[in-house]
Protein backbone atom coordinates (compact mmCIF):
# COMPACT_ATOMS: atom_id res chain seq x y z
CA UNK A 1 0.00 0.00 0.00
CA UNK A 2 1.14 3.14 -0.78
CA UNK A 3 0.34 6.07 1.75
CA UNK A 4 0.41 9.52 0.65
CA UNK A 5 1.11 12.28 3.84
CA UNK A 6 -0.02 15.47 3.42
CA UNK A 7 -1.36 18.90 4.73
CA UNK A 8 -5.17 19.18 5.47
CA UNK A 9 -6.97 21.69 3.47
CA UNK A 10 -10.81 22.59 3.86
CA UNK A 11 -12.40 20.65 1.10
CA UNK A 12 -10.64 17.41 3.35
CA UNK A 13 -13.11 18.38 6.43
CA UNK A 14 -16.09 16.26 6.09
CA UNK A 15 -13.69 13.08 5.29
CA UNK A 16 -11.42 14.15 8.34
CA UNK A 17 -14.50 13.73 10.53
CA UNK A 18 -15.67 10.25 9.31
CA UNK A 19 -12.01 9.10 9.50
CA UNK A 20 -12.63 10.39 13.17
CA UNK A 21 -15.66 9.01 14.04
CA UNK A 22 -14.91 5.32 12.33
CA UNK A 23 -11.78 5.89 14.85
CA UNK A 24 -13.34 6.81 18.06
CA UNK A 25 -16.85 6.01 18.23
CA UNK A 26 -17.34 8.11 21.41
CA UNK A 27 -16.00 11.75 19.41
CA UNK A 28 -18.29 14.97 19.68
CA UNK A 29 -16.95 16.67 16.62
CA UNK A 30 -17.96 18.42 12.83
CA UNK A 31 -16.54 19.37 10.21
CA UNK A 32 -17.84 22.98 10.95
CA UNK A 33 -16.10 23.32 14.19
CA UNK A 34 -12.75 21.30 12.61
CA UNK A 35 -12.59 24.28 9.87
CA UNK A 36 -13.33 26.79 13.01
CA UNK A 37 -10.17 25.74 14.56
CA UNK A 38 -7.94 25.66 11.51
CA UNK A 39 -9.46 29.23 10.54
CA UNK A 40 -8.88 30.61 14.63
CA UNK A 41 -5.73 29.14 15.26
CA UNK A 42 -2.54 30.52 14.60
CA UNK A 43 -0.38 27.59 12.40
CA UNK A 44 1.99 27.43 15.44
CA UNK A 45 -0.71 26.09 18.10
CA UNK A 46 -2.37 23.54 15.54
CA UNK A 47 -1.65 21.64 12.09
CA UNK A 48 -3.12 18.87 10.62
CA UNK A 49 -2.36 15.91 8.32
CA UNK A 50 -4.09 13.93 6.00
CA UNK A 51 -2.70 9.98 5.11
CA UNK A 52 -4.36 9.04 2.10
CA UNK A 53 -4.32 5.66 -0.34
CA UNK A 54 -4.32 6.79 -3.34
CA UNK A 55 -5.64 2.97 -4.66
CA UNK A 56 -9.04 3.41 -2.91
CA UNK A 57 -10.48 5.98 -4.55
CA UNK A 58 -8.18 7.66 -7.64
CA UNK A 59 -5.56 9.99 -7.01
CA UNK A 60 -4.37 11.88 -3.81
CA UNK A 61 -5.05 14.84 -4.84
CA UNK A 62 -8.39 14.65 -6.44
CA UNK A 63 -9.51 17.72 -4.45
CA UNK A 64 -8.26 19.66 -6.64
CA UNK A 65 -5.36 20.72 -4.08
CA UNK A 66 -1.74 20.23 -4.57
CA UNK A 67 0.72 20.35 -1.05
CA UNK A 68 1.08 23.91 -0.19
CA UNK A 69 4.24 25.96 -0.89
CA UNK A 70 7.02 24.94 1.48
CA UNK A 71 4.67 21.73 2.25
CA UNK A 72 5.10 18.40 0.48
CA UNK A 73 4.05 15.74 0.25
CA UNK A 74 5.26 12.59 1.77
CA UNK A 75 4.86 8.67 1.25
CA UNK A 76 5.48 6.22 2.91
CA UNK A 77 5.84 2.46 0.45
CA UNK A 78 5.66 -0.73 1.90
CA UNK A 79 8.56 -2.25 2.78
CA UNK A 80 10.28 1.20 2.03
CA UNK A 81 11.31 3.81 4.35
CA UNK A 82 9.51 7.05 5.15
CA UNK A 83 10.79 10.58 5.35
CA UNK A 84 11.93 9.85 8.60
CA UNK A 85 13.59 6.64 7.97
CA UNK A 86 10.84 4.61 9.80
CA UNK A 87 9.60 1.59 8.09
CA UNK A 88 6.66 2.40 6.30
CA UNK A 89 4.29 -0.79 6.91
CA UNK A 90 5.09 -3.48 9.47
CA UNK A 91 5.47 -6.82 9.13
CA UNK A 92 2.95 -9.95 9.31
CA UNK A 93 3.89 -10.71 12.99
CA UNK A 94 4.38 -7.33 14.12
CA UNK A 95 1.79 -5.89 17.00
CA UNK A 96 -1.07 -4.09 15.55
CA UNK A 97 -1.54 -0.75 15.36
CA UNK A 98 -4.42 1.28 17.29
CA UNK A 99 -7.12 3.18 15.63
CA UNK A 100 -6.19 6.44 17.70
CA UNK A 101 -3.29 7.59 19.53
CA UNK A 102 -4.81 10.44 20.97
CA UNK A 103 -3.29 14.27 22.05
CA UNK A 104 -5.20 15.54 25.09
CA UNK A 105 -8.06 14.09 27.22
CA UNK A 106 -10.82 16.11 28.50
CA UNK A 107 -11.81 19.22 26.94
CA UNK A 108 -12.49 18.96 23.36
CA UNK A 109 -10.14 21.55 21.41
CA UNK A 110 -9.76 23.39 24.27
CA UNK A 111 -7.29 25.82 23.52
CA UNK A 112 -6.24 23.39 21.24
CA UNK A 113 -4.16 21.12 24.05
CA UNK A 114 -7.09 19.14 25.25
CA UNK A 115 -8.22 18.12 22.14
CA UNK A 116 -9.76 14.66 24.42
CA UNK A 117 -10.84 14.37 22.39
CA UNK A 118 -10.66 11.13 23.51
CA UNK A 119 -9.45 7.75 23.17
CA UNK A 120 -10.12 4.72 20.98
CA UNK A 121 -13.32 3.16 23.08
CA UNK A 122 -13.37 -0.45 23.73
CA UNK A 123 -17.05 -2.17 23.22
CA UNK A 124 -17.80 -2.77 26.78
CA UNK A 125 -20.75 -0.44 28.37
CA UNK A 126 -22.63 2.15 26.83
CA UNK A 127 -21.03 3.47 23.27
CA UNK A 128 -23.13 4.64 20.13
CA UNK A 129 -23.20 2.95 16.98
CA UNK A 130 -19.54 2.97 14.70
CA UNK A 131 -18.95 4.96 11.94
CA UNK A 132 -17.71 3.46 8.79
CA UNK A 133 -14.59 1.03 8.79
CA UNK A 134 -13.32 1.67 5.32
CA UNK A 135 -12.42 4.69 3.33
CA UNK A 136 -13.62 7.82 3.87
CA UNK A 137 -14.55 9.84 0.84
CA UNK A 138 -11.50 11.31 -0.74
CA UNK A 139 -9.43 7.97 0.03
CA UNK A 140 -8.64 9.36 3.32
CA UNK A 141 -7.42 6.84 5.67
CA UNK A 142 -5.53 8.13 8.61
CA UNK A 143 -5.15 12.08 9.92
CA UNK A 144 -3.03 13.66 12.63
CA UNK A 145 -3.70 17.26 14.52
CA UNK A 146 -0.46 18.63 16.06
CA UNK A 147 0.42 21.79 17.94
CA UNK A 148 2.13 23.60 20.92
CA UNK A 149 0.02 23.64 24.22
CA UNK A 150 -1.20 27.17 24.15
CA UNK A 151 -1.56 27.73 28.03
CA UNK A 152 1.70 25.25 29.36
CA UNK A 153 3.84 26.94 31.72
CA UNK A 154 6.75 24.97 30.39
CA UNK A 155 8.07 25.91 26.53
CA UNK A 156 8.35 23.77 24.12
CA UNK A 157 5.57 21.72 25.00
CA UNK A 158 3.76 19.97 22.24
CA UNK A 159 0.49 17.44 21.34
CA UNK A 160 0.03 14.99 18.80
CA UNK A 161 -3.29 12.68 18.20
CA UNK A 162 -3.59 10.49 15.07
CA UNK A 163 -6.51 8.71 13.85
CA UNK A 164 -6.61 5.46 12.09
CA UNK A 165 -9.64 3.96 10.39
CA UNK A 166 -9.98 0.43 11.11
CA UNK A 167 -9.90 -1.01 7.81
CA UNK A 168 -6.32 0.61 7.50
CA UNK A 169 -4.55 -0.62 10.31
CA UNK A 170 -1.26 -3.03 10.03
CA UNK A 171 -0.62 -0.71 6.64
CA UNK A 172 1.90 1.55 8.47
CA UNK A 173 -0.39 4.31 8.07
CA UNK A 174 -0.16 5.51 11.97
CA UNK A 175 3.28 5.10 11.86
CA UNK A 176 3.72 7.40 8.97
CA UNK A 177 1.45 9.96 10.38
CA UNK A 178 3.20 9.96 13.75
CA UNK A 179 6.90 10.57 12.16
CA UNK A 180 5.25 13.38 9.94
CA UNK A 181 3.80 14.82 13.45
CA UNK A 182 7.09 14.82 15.46
CA UNK A 183 9.08 16.17 12.71
CA UNK A 184 6.59 18.76 12.44
CA UNK A 185 6.85 19.71 16.03
CA UNK A 186 10.39 19.59 15.91
CA UNK A 187 9.94 22.35 12.82
CA UNK A 188 7.24 24.33 15.20
CA UNK A 189 10.43 24.21 18.34
CA UNK A 190 8.61 21.61 20.25
CA UNK A 191 11.27 19.44 22.79
CA UNK A 192 8.21 17.06 24.18
CA UNK A 193 5.41 15.11 22.65
CA UNK A 194 2.39 14.55 24.67
CA UNK A 195 -0.26 11.64 23.88
CA UNK A 196 -3.11 9.70 25.04
CA UNK A 197 -3.15 5.66 24.31
CA UNK A 198 -5.96 3.75 24.54
CA UNK A 199 -5.33 0.80 27.36
CA UNK A 200 -6.30 -1.87 25.34
CA UNK A 201 -3.13 -3.98 24.72
CA UNK A 202 -2.48 -2.65 21.50
CA UNK A 203 -1.73 1.46 21.77
CA UNK A 204 0.52 1.36 24.43
CA UNK A 205 2.28 -0.67 22.82
CA UNK A 206 2.58 1.16 19.47
CA UNK A 207 2.93 4.17 21.61
CA UNK A 208 6.40 3.19 23.34
CA UNK A 209 8.05 1.38 20.10
CA UNK A 210 8.19 5.27 18.82
CA UNK A 211 9.82 6.33 22.08
CA UNK A 212 6.61 7.89 24.44
CA UNK A 213 6.61 6.88 28.13
CA UNK A 214 2.96 5.91 29.89
CA UNK A 215 2.67 7.99 32.74
CA UNK A 216 -0.54 8.27 33.92
CA UNK A 217 -3.95 6.60 33.66
CA UNK A 218 -7.78 8.14 33.11
CA UNK A 219 -10.83 6.95 32.15
CA UNK A 220 -12.81 7.63 29.33
CA UNK A 221 -17.31 7.63 31.14
CA UNK A 222 -20.56 7.28 28.58
CA UNK A 223 -23.91 7.29 29.78
CA UNK A 224 -27.25 6.68 27.78
CA UNK A 225 -28.61 9.29 28.20
CA UNK A 226 -31.85 8.77 26.52
CA UNK A 227 -32.70 5.92 29.34
CA UNK A 228 -30.40 7.42 31.85
CA UNK A 229 -32.19 8.47 35.86
CA UNK A 230 -31.03 11.57 36.12
CA UNK A 231 -31.82 13.60 39.55
CA UNK A 232 -33.75 16.10 39.80
CA UNK A 233 -32.65 19.41 41.18
CA UNK A 234 -33.86 20.35 45.04
CA UNK A 235 -36.86 21.64 45.36
CA UNK A 236 -36.36 24.52 46.47
CA UNK A 237 -32.51 25.02 45.43
CA UNK A 238 -31.17 26.24 48.77
CA UNK A 239 -31.20 29.52 49.74
CA UNK A 240 -29.05 32.17 47.29
CA UNK A 241 -28.29 29.68 44.92
CA UNK A 242 -29.75 29.76 40.89
CA UNK A 243 -29.19 27.87 38.47
CA UNK A 244 -28.85 29.53 35.14
CA UNK A 245 -27.01 29.48 31.60
CA UNK A 246 -23.82 31.43 30.38
CA UNK A 247 -26.06 33.81 28.77
CA UNK A 248 -27.88 35.04 31.94
CA UNK A 249 -24.13 35.41 33.63
CA UNK A 250 -22.83 37.44 30.36
CA UNK A 251 -26.42 39.76 30.82
CA UNK A 252 -26.79 42.13 28.07
CA UNK A 253 -23.16 43.18 28.14
CA UNK A 254 -21.58 39.97 26.92
CA UNK A 255 -19.67 40.08 30.00
CA UNK A 256 -17.99 36.47 30.37
CA UNK A 257 -15.55 37.48 32.89
CA UNK A 258 -17.31 35.50 35.81
CA UNK A 259 -16.87 32.68 34.43
CA UNK A 260 -13.68 32.93 33.10
CA UNK A 261 -12.44 33.68 36.23
CA UNK A 262 -14.16 30.22 37.37
CA UNK A 263 -12.57 28.25 34.90
CA UNK A 264 -9.16 29.61 35.81
CA UNK A 265 -9.53 28.47 38.78
CA UNK A 266 -10.80 25.06 38.26
CA UNK A 267 -8.76 24.44 35.11
CA UNK A 268 -5.43 24.90 37.74
CA UNK A 269 -6.72 22.40 40.07
CA UNK A 270 -7.62 19.73 37.65
CA UNK A 271 -5.58 16.26 38.53
CA UNK A 272 -3.20 15.15 35.60
CA UNK A 273 -2.86 18.40 34.12
CA UNK A 274 -0.07 19.73 32.69
CA UNK A 275 1.17 23.50 34.58
CA UNK A 276 -0.88 26.39 33.01
CA UNK A 277 -0.09 29.80 32.53
CA UNK A 278 -3.17 31.95 33.13
CA UNK A 279 -4.16 33.46 29.35
CA UNK A 280 -5.86 36.70 28.51
CA UNK A 281 -9.30 36.89 28.90
CA UNK A 282 -9.55 37.86 24.66
CA UNK A 283 -7.94 34.49 24.05
CA UNK A 284 -9.74 32.51 26.46
CA UNK A 285 -12.95 33.64 25.09
CA UNK A 286 -12.14 33.35 21.37
CA UNK A 287 -10.88 29.64 21.76
CA UNK A 288 -13.54 28.22 24.15
CA UNK A 289 -16.81 30.01 23.96
CA UNK A 290 -16.79 30.80 20.60
CA UNK A 291 -16.08 27.83 19.53
CA UNK A 292 -18.91 26.45 17.52
CA UNK A 293 -19.51 22.96 19.02
CA UNK A 294 -19.68 24.81 22.41
CA UNK A 295 -23.00 24.59 23.28
CA UNK A 296 -24.27 27.40 25.46
CA UNK A 297 -27.74 27.00 25.69
CA UNK A 298 -27.13 23.53 27.17
CA UNK A 299 -23.68 24.62 29.20
CA UNK A 300 -25.11 25.59 33.33
CA UNK A 301 -23.72 27.52 35.87
CA UNK A 302 -24.37 27.69 39.60
CA UNK A 303 -24.52 31.07 40.96
CA UNK A 304 -24.18 31.71 44.80
CA UNK A 305 -25.44 34.97 46.07
CA UNK A 306 -24.31 35.99 42.72
CA UNK A 307 -21.19 34.81 42.15
CA UNK A 308 -20.31 31.83 39.79
CA UNK A 309 -19.65 28.76 42.02
CA UNK A 310 -19.69 25.77 39.56
CA UNK A 311 -20.41 25.24 35.82
CA UNK A 312 -20.99 22.30 33.54
CA UNK A 313 -19.63 23.05 29.68
CA UNK A 314 -21.42 20.88 26.92
CA UNK A 315 -19.79 20.48 23.58
CA UNK A 316 -22.29 19.04 21.07
CA UNK A 317 -22.04 17.50 17.34
CA UNK A 318 -25.73 19.30 16.44
CA UNK A 319 -26.81 15.05 15.78
CA UNK A 320 -26.97 12.95 19.23
CA UNK A 321 -23.43 12.41 20.87
CA UNK A 322 -22.52 14.92 23.61
CA UNK A 323 -19.18 15.99 25.90
CA UNK A 324 -18.46 17.52 29.02
CA UNK A 325 -16.03 20.06 28.02
CA UNK A 326 -15.65 21.12 31.69
CA UNK A 327 -17.39 21.02 35.12
CA UNK A 328 -15.86 22.59 38.32
CA UNK A 329 -16.44 24.44 41.36
CA UNK A 330 -14.77 27.72 42.70
CA UNK A 331 -12.37 26.52 45.69
CA UNK A 332 -14.56 28.22 48.34
CA UNK A 333 -17.85 26.64 47.30
CA UNK A 334 -16.43 22.87 46.96
CA UNK A 335 -17.67 19.79 49.74
CA UNK A 336 -21.79 21.56 48.90
CA UNK A 337 -22.62 19.12 45.79
CA UNK A 338 -22.92 22.38 43.21
CA UNK A 339 -20.96 20.98 40.35
CA UNK A 340 -23.41 17.92 40.38
CA UNK A 341 -26.28 20.31 40.38
CA UNK A 342 -24.50 21.80 37.29
CA UNK A 343 -23.55 18.83 35.39
CA UNK A 344 -26.97 17.16 35.99
CA UNK A 345 -28.96 19.88 34.78
CA UNK A 346 -26.94 20.51 31.85
CA UNK A 347 -27.82 17.05 30.93
CA UNK A 348 -31.70 17.20 31.49
CA UNK A 349 -31.47 19.91 29.01
CA UNK A 350 -29.48 18.30 26.51
CA UNK A 351 -31.69 15.20 26.38
CA UNK A 352 -34.50 17.44 26.32
CA UNK A 353 -32.90 18.70 22.91
CA UNK A 354 -32.68 15.16 21.79
CA UNK A 355 -28.57 14.01 22.54
CA UNK A 356 -28.55 10.30 23.44
CA UNK A 357 -25.22 10.21 24.23
CA UNK A 358 -23.14 11.93 26.51
CA UNK A 359 -19.20 11.12 27.53
CA UNK A 360 -16.60 12.30 29.60
CA UNK A 361 -13.28 11.96 30.42
CA UNK A 362 -11.67 12.00 34.31
CA UNK A 363 -7.62 11.36 35.24
CA UNK A 364 -7.49 8.27 37.26
CA UNK A 365 -6.99 10.52 40.33
CA UNK A 366 -9.69 13.15 40.14
CA UNK A 367 -11.99 10.99 42.53
CA UNK A 368 -14.40 13.46 43.29
CA UNK A 369 -15.43 14.02 39.86
CA UNK A 370 -15.15 10.31 39.31
CA UNK A 371 -18.06 9.67 41.88
CA UNK A 372 -20.42 12.47 40.76
CA UNK A 373 -20.57 10.53 37.18
CA UNK A 374 -20.95 7.40 38.66
CA UNK A 375 -23.74 8.74 40.70
CA UNK A 376 -25.43 10.13 37.55
CA UNK A 377 -25.28 7.04 36.39
CA UNK A 378 -22.01 6.55 33.53
CA UNK A 379 -19.84 4.02 33.59
CA UNK A 380 -16.58 3.43 32.18
CA UNK A 381 -16.27 2.90 28.67
CA UNK A 382 -12.20 2.78 28.52
CA UNK A 383 -8.72 3.72 30.04
CA UNK A 384 -5.93 5.71 28.84
CA UNK A 385 -2.61 6.39 28.97
CA UNK A 386 -1.01 9.68 29.22
CA UNK A 387 2.26 9.61 27.28
CA UNK A 388 5.27 11.62 26.64
CA UNK A 389 8.27 11.75 24.89
CA UNK A 390 11.69 14.13 23.98
CA UNK A 391 11.64 15.15 20.61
Amino acid sequence: MKITVRPFHPQDAEATVAVRRAAVPHLVGTARSLLWETEQRPEHERYRLIAEHPGQHGQPEQHGQRPQPGQPAETAETGSTGPTGRTGRPGPTEPAEPAALLGRLGHLGRLGHRPGRTAEIRHSGHAPPPGPRTAAPGGLVGCADIGLIADSGTPGQGFVQTMVLPAAQRAGVGGALVAAAEERLRAMGAVRAHTWAADDGVAPDFAERRGYRCLRRARILGLDLATARLPAPPAPLPEGVVLCTPAEVAGEAGDLRPLYEADVECAADEPGAAASVRLPYEVWLRHNWLRPDWDARLSSVVLVDGAVAAYSVAQTDGVDRYWSGMTGTRRAFRGRGLAALAKADSLRRSRAAGYRHAFTGNDAANAAMLGINRRLGYTVVASQWRCAKTL
